[in-house]
């Protein structure tokens, strides 16, 4: 026989299954707000960029359209190369193996951007690359891990990080200083506002740290932050003030096996070169088949070849199909910014992307050895164009004086 509950134990019961609903409520209506807010926050961010107040070319909103009110059959399709870390080696002799003899639809060579940090970086390869026609640019002068201290890295911190770097690529590697003008962020971690200052003290032209899973299809064009951040923002914090004349080249995520990811290494790997070939192929063919927005293959330094020389065939296959295509240039990061900022019709594309004679520099090697004193971080060997500085160059003394 079902035994019948008393009046307190209702009473009980009812006073515990009210609060229970009242607490269980009063989370959805944070987590409502929240999500509210947040709606708010990039409609508002969107919404405040506009024709009126961000007025080309120098700015440009976040948009999917393309630039100069060209047609997608009218526009270049940009395709943006680029690898993070220390120029060694061994990967400059893939990276030379994928460059070599590779042209452009006008007779003009390919190019890569090279995103470097300090530790192990060649300085005479890195000499060798400009020349090459490569863009260099700066990883940070430390590349410390975990990634959470990037997070919280105050302006002063980024000023040594970039511009430490930037002092170091041009005086070891011995190249002007001008033509490095980008950065990317350790493990595209910033800082948000405090990373973006150092960049406009630094009088940096672009960033390419922030990655979107929103505006993949069709993707997003690189815009400036003159009216502020405007997409997605993944790996928090991102800037919320205004930084007039930076670009942002967002990070647009890949896709393979569902999975999307922020470089060629995190995605579920290719196990054939043919599934290597297809994989970039078809992340391609989502911006050449509907507004031609830059696409971008960012790979971490010279891992994804390293560990399955398949991949280095399958990303030279690509390029292949890439150099068969009329309307297609692998240009470094910072020539396509140029180019959006001058948008020229296709017509127009072979002269504007030319390639004018390059003022040559010295290169004398020389292997510097350090440790004890005179390495903070151990034993390390510096390959330099220039004479060794005196100590090993690390954040806060870039050019190693003692």
């Amino acid at each position: 026989m079902k035994r019948k509950w008393t009046t307190e134990e209702r009473v009980f019961t009812f006073c515990l299954e009210c609060w229970t609903s009242r607490e269980t409520y009063a989370k959805m209506q944070r987590v409502l707000a929240v999500i509210f807010l947040l709606a708010v926050f990039f409609h508002q961010s969107q919404a405040q960029c506009n024709s009126t107040n961000c007025v080309g070319p120098a700015c440009r909103c976040m948009s999917t359209s393309t630039p100069g009110n060209l047609s997608p059959a009218n526009t270049p399709q940009l395709v943006f190369l680029s690898f993070d870390g220390a120029v060694t080696t061994t990967n400059y002799d893939n990276y030379t193996y994928l460059l070599n003899n590779r042209m452009n639809p006008n007779g003009c060579p390919i190019g890569m951007t090279f995103f470097i940090y300090q530790e192990y970086n060649d300085f005479t390869l890195t000499h060798s690359l400009y020349h090459k026609r490569q863009e260099i640019a700066t990883h940070s002068m430390s590349h410390r891990t975990p990634q959470e201290l990037w997070a919280a890295k105050s302006a002063n911190e980024w000023v040594d990080e970039i511009g430490g770097m930037k002092d170091a690529l041009a005086k070891f590697a011995n190249i002007p200083k001008a033509p490095i003008r980008g950065s990317r962020a350790p493990f595209l971690q910033t800082s948000g506002d405090q990373t973006f200052s150092a960049m406009k003290t630094l009088n940096m032209f672009y960033d390419s740290s922030l990655p979107t899973t929103d505006f993949v299809d069709p993707p997003v064009w690189p815009y400036t932050l003159d009216q502020g951040f405007q997409h997605d923002c993944l790996i928090p914090p991102c800037p919320s003030n205004k930084f007039p004349g930076i670009w942002t080249v967002p990070v647009i995520t890949l896709e393979n096996d569902g999975i999307r990811c922020n470089t060629v290494e995190a995605c579920p790997q290719p196990k054939t070169l043919e599934e290597t070939y297809q994989f970039l192929k078809r992340n391609f063919e989502r911006h050449y088949n509907s507004n031609k927005a830059p696409f971008g293959v960012y790979s971490n330094n010279n891992g994804w070849f390293q560990s399955a020389n398949f991949r280095l065939e399958g990303y030279k296959k690509f390029l292949d199909y890439l150099s068969s295509k009329d309307d297609v240039y692998i240009v470094p990061l910072g020539r396509g910014l140029d180019w959006m900022k001058d948008p020229k019709p296709l017509s127009q594309v072979a002269n504007f992307f030319n390639c004018p004679p390059l003022t040559q520099t010295s290169c004398q090697p020389v292997s510097c050895f350090y440790d004890g004193e005179a390495s903070e971080i151990g034993p390390r060997i510096m390959k330099s164009c220039v004479p060794c500085p005196d100590v090993y160059p690390w954040t806060g003394n870039p050019l190693g004086i003692a």
